[in-house]
């Protein structure tokens, strides 16, 4: 049972108090992976990451991004990479880098036969128990023997959105202190895993973000704004995919939803509301009689046009439905058939959201398949008719599709408060911006119709 007014007016304004109280965020942009469509493609982040990474690329971070890679993994692993900062440019950041036998780890940092960091790097995909066996027993590291390597210097590395363990336990390959999952599949399906004690350690995407976070937080300005920028937008992609944090817009958005649910028998409602008082003028047709009782007094109306009393919404001009015979006709039960045709304006009365949204959309259509509506879409769509279709609904902002099912649509806006009187003031305002566009339509159609007839054997 709903509440009274006044009680649902207090219940509202409450709600209204709430939301104003929630500050203004604005959406931020997307980053340039999700406008592509590949925000948690692994092949994208390992080859931003081996750019960002290499001081041989032009970003302008030089070994920066580097250095801080390296003292994060120290920091947050038992991985430490003991790097000479005079030499760190000499460091090579490989990708995919194959072996002799095959093995192509995502990313390889190394000081030739100083020490080698090898990563594997996963977004969403679990680890497979032979790659990880594969990577730990193969002999080269690239084309290099990892004997070349001081013992010390081999280095291992899962990265994954979120680290398997807490970040500073050491992962030693042993099944006596191996907590991680991916680890356990790997001593699972290697009993010969006790003979390397070889350390797998576990870092985050967000350990990544700190780090470069870290380089441009104290810069300065010193690197270059398109590099900042990129790097920035590779930031918010890690972010939104790995959920490590909320934007200021996303928090807001949550809030508010913490509302809908409190409120939400309320809001119900009022929309309950406005169907009720949407479904009678659909269904019934009563809409004719309202629109009727405001076109009158609007200067463009004419007795050329006519309504259909149906949920339908068409508003068409004299002319444009043609019956069996292809005569006209204003009886839209005579235009079914092979060679029936309408043309009509039509308002969506029929769907929910027209009165619960406060949206009025205003389209011509041609519903019938017949060799009239071929014609006409022809000649609408030619070059001859377009450049005049294209002034008249630019100037009253109607947009031009030339489907040939729907050709021209616009939405109107429409004050709820006085609804539903309000809704058909709004389709007056509707039909009038749409009377240049009616008078070409209905040349054009008048052409078609006579295009067409002689080829149905009606002349």
């Amino acid at each position: 049972m709903g509440m009274g007014g006044n009680e649902l007016k207090k219940e509202l304004r409450e709600l209204r108090r709430s939301l104003q109280a929630i500050p203004e965020a604005r959406e931020p942009p997307k980053p340039t992976l999700r406008i592509l469509g590949s925000a948690r493609a692994e092949q994208y982040w390992n080859r931003l990451l081996w750019y960002f990474l290499n001081p041989d690329q032009p970003h302008g971070f030089g070994a920066d991004l580097l250095t801080s890679f390296l003292d994060k993994l120290a920091q947050q692993t038992t991985a430490d990479v003991e790097y000479i900062h005079r030499h760190i440019d000499r460091v090579k950041v490989g990708m995919e880098v194959s072996s002799p036998n095959d093995n192509r780890p995502d990313l390889v940092i190394r000081s030739p036969s100083n020490w080698f960091v090898c990563i594997e790097c996963k977004v969403d995909a679990g680890e497979t128990n032979d790659q990880l066996t594969r990577y730990i027993q193969d002999p080269y590291i690239g084309n290099e023997l990892k004997s070349t390597y001081p013992e010390a210097g081999h280095h291992y590395v899962y990265l994954s959105k979120t680290t398997a363990s807490d970040a500073n336990t050491e992962l030693h390959l042993t099944k006596e202190t191996a907590p991680t999952s991916f680890v356990d599949d790997y001593l699972s399906a290697n009993s010969t895993a006790d003979e390397y004690h070889k350390r797998f350690v576990d870092l985050s995407w967000g350990h990544v973000v700190d780090a470069f976070t870290d380089v441009v937080r104290f810069s300065r300005g010193q690197y270059p704004d398109r590099s900042v920028s990129q790097l920035d937008d590779f930031h918010a992609n890690i972010n939104k995919v790995t959920s490590m944090t909320d934007d200021d817009f996303t928090e807001r958005q949550k809030e508010k939803m913490q509302f809908l649910d409190e409120y939400r028998s309320e809001i119900d409602e009022l929309f309950e509301a406005a169907e009720a008082l949407r479904r009678p003028l659909a269904e019934d047709g009563e809409w004719v009689d309202m629109f009727r009782s405001v076109a009158p007094d609007c200067e463009v109306w004419t007795d050329e046009w006519h309504c259909r009393r149906d949920k339908w919404g068409c508003i068409f001009q004299s002319g444009w439905y043609r019956d069996n015979n292809w005569e006209p006709t204003t009886d839209h039960q005579e235009t079914r058939g092979g060679s029936g045709h309408r043309l009509h304006f039509t308002h969506m009365i029929r769907k929910e959201r027209s009165f619960r949204d406060g949206v009025l959309k205003f389209e011509l259509r041609s519903s019938t398949n017949n060799s009239v509506r071929s014609v006409f879409n022809n000649l609408y769509n030619s070059e001859r008719w377009q450049t005049k279709l294209d002034s008249v609904c630019d100037e009253h902002g109607i947009t031009n599709k030339g489907n040939q099912k729907t050709y021209t649509t616009a939405t109107y806006d429409v004050n709820q408060a006085g609804l539903p009187e309000s809704y058909f003031e709004t389709l007056e305002t509707a039909f009038s911006d749409h009377q240049e566009l009616a008078h070409l339509v209905n040349q054009i159609h008048r052409e078609a119709v006579a295009e067409a007839r002689p080829s149905d054997g009606d002349t």
